[in-house]
């Protein structure tokens, strides 16, 4: 068929799967892996397990690289966390303490829709 590099279109073939997983949750497909795999949790927050199948495997690699090509869209920012997501061009810079679990919508005045400084 003339594929220069099979892997590279495996994992491009693969990562069209994954962004099913992530933006058709109202599919079959979808529904059969969330019971199987990530019940308690959305697919970017998913974990290996410990029987994974090979095509759940295939998943997670393609979906490391989705997510490190990707960025939020902010919106209302109230499920991005602040130093875990990437939502911003370069590594968010601390002051003090790094919390993981500090909201972006934490920083922003509900007022003003300004940035709370």
């Amino acid at each position: 068929m003339g594929f220069g590099d099979i892997q590279a279109f495996n994992i491009a073939l693969l990562a069209k799967q994954v962004w099913r997983l992530l933006h058709h949750t109202h599919s079959l497909f979808y529904w059969v892996y969330k019971a199987r795999y990530f019940p308690n949790c959305s697919f970017l927050e998913a974990e290996l397990g410990h029987n994974p199948s090979y095509v759940w495997r295939s998943l997670m690699a393609a979906r490391d690289i989705i997510r490190a090509a990707s960025k939020w869209k902010v919106g209302d920012s109230k499920k991005i966390r602040v130093a875990v997501d990437n939502w911003l061009a370069h590594k968010p810079v601390f002051t003090g303490e790094e919390q993981p679990d500090m909201l972006v919508s934490e920083l922003i005045d509900e007022d003003t829709g300004q940035w709370n400084r």
